[in-house]
């Protein structure tokens, strides 16, 4: 049973790291909100996909950990939450996995705050460029050339809008 709740509890101190992690990748982006260069943006989300990714995993590895603990509980696996394991491990096991629950419900919350942050924010940039495409589409359709004779004609841009 200990090595049990010892696997969890390696598992879910994994799993604030990697939240950690995350959570200060996001951070720095909203903080170079619009300065990063497009390859330092592309390694930084990167690296959030990576951590996301591993996240996932690691969940996945803890979901298997609870089904062993409720065979080992004879509990249904669906009834045992990170509170509840917490109740049934006892004193000191229970007061580490509360502490790793609070750590992993505050890091959710700031990263779930920095993610609409960031989103927010790439979102007004997009519409910008979109503005930006707008004018400079309708400048190309209406800017009139010259034909061989001299005289001003109005022709169909040359170049399409996604190449400015």
């Amino acid at each position: 049973m200990q090595n049990l709740l010892d696997n969890l509890k390696l598992l879910l101190e994994a799993e604030i790291s990697l939240h950690e992690g995350l959570r200060d990748d996001l951070a720095l982006e909203a903080e170079q909100d619009g300065k990063l260069n497009s390859q330092d943006f592309l390694q930084l989300q990167q690296r959030k996909y990576t951590r996301v990714h591993q996240i996932e995993t690691l969940e996945a590895q803890r979901q298997e950990q609870v089904k062993a603990l409720a065979d080992a509980w004879s509990r249904p696996a669906g009834e045992l939450t990170l509170q509840e394991i917490s109740r049934q491990a006892g004193d000191s096991a229970g007061d580490d996995l509360r502490s790793y629950r609070e750590s992993l419900l505050q890091l959710t919350e700031e990263i779930r705050n920095l993610a609409k942050r960031t989103g927010a924010n790439a979102q007004a940039r997009l519409k910008a460029i979109d503005a930006t495409l707008a004018v400079i589409g309708e400048a190309v359709r209406l800017h009139p050339t010259y034909s061989p004779g001299g005289k001003i004609k109005q022709r169909p841009p040359t170049f399409k809008q996604t190449s400015a």
